[in-house]
């Protein structure tokens, strides 16, 4: 990571407080309502901020530079984290990143509008772009890239009422769920530079990526998804075969993922997909430990 996105990456989490403070209006800390202390508290928590470093990097790669390279990352920064707080909602989640989730700290109504509001403020990081003309294709693609994660949550909840079966319809929630936020960052910067020819292969690498992703994770808690009869590859491979064959053929369905998301991510122009590259690499290595 260089220094001018390292720098630019502090520049996003200013900004995406200062969103969340909208709802505060005149009052000062002691009236704060308790939907911005909540959304400020889940941001505070803290986080790799993958998808912000991903736009950053890529805006930077394309000559995207300074404040519009902030919005667009705090944009898809903020979207995610009204993912996280919508999904710990509605999986009744007690921790996140080793301190209780705001539906346990502040409670489910607050938790509700506290994700609606990291929502809506993503938004509002693209009002004040230099470059207003692209603001419709950039609205659009969010938008179309939200209401894919609202589909693939749905379908996520729904798998708890019946077994899932078939690894392409994982791989197709699984990519609603997270792929199409680690796809959007580099649309964005794409979009952005005027590049839009480049989409299809940038959601064809983010996609795999995400897909890989979420195998390596299922690899590692396998116990744990199955006492919560969460969504796994593994249990799903496992339904009539033994259980280390299941995992042998996770193991070679993610590598598989990761090194397709590679080939894709290294056929970006300016090397704009280097860092989705590098942290594909990386839970190569994870799988390895695995």
């Amino acid at each position: 990571m260089s220094t001018t996105t390292d720098t630019a990456l502090v520049a996003v989490e200013r900004l995406m407080v200062a969103l969340v403070r909208v709802s505060a209006g005149s009052g000062g800390p002691a009236g704060e309502p308790a939907t911005l202390r909540a959304a400020r508290y889940h941001l505070e928590a803290g986080g790799q901020r993958v998808r912000a470093r991903l736009a950053l990097h890529a805006c930077e790669a394309l000559g995207v530079a300074g404040d519009q390279a902030v919005r667009l990352a705090a944009c898809v920064e903020l979207l995610h984290n009204a993912s996280l707080v919508h999904d710990d909602l509605q999986d009744k989640e007690k921790l996140r990143r080793g301190l209780p989730t705001v539906c346990a700290a502040f409670g489910p109504d607050v938790a509700l509008c506290a994700g609606d509001l990291l929502l809506s403020a993503a938004y509002g990081a693209l009002a004040d772009l230099p470059d207003p003309a692209r603001l419709p294709d950039l609205i659009r693609c969010v938008h179309a890239r939200t209401a894919l994660v609202i589909q693939g949550q749905c379908s996520e909840l729904a798998t708890k009422d019946y077994a899932l079966a078939e690894v392409s319809r994982y791989e197709e929630i699984v990519v609603g769920k997270s792929g199409v936020l680690l796809s959007l960052p580099l649309e964005l910067a794409f979009l952005a530079a005027r590049q839009e020819q480049w989409l299809p292969r940038i959601r064809a690498a983010a996609h795999a990526f995400g897909i890989g992703y979420q195998m390596v994770d299922d690899l590692e808690d396998v116990q744990g998804d199955a006492a919560q009869h969460s969504l796994n590859i593994v249990l799903l491979l496992a339904a009539g075969r033994p259980p280390e064959l299941a995992a042998d053929q996770a193991h070679q369905l993610a590598r598989g993922h990761l090194e397709a998301a590679v080939e894709h991510a290294d056929a970006l122009p300016n090397k704009a997909g280097a860092l989705l590259t590098e942290f594909a690499f990386a839970l190569v290595k994870r799988l390895k430990a695995v």
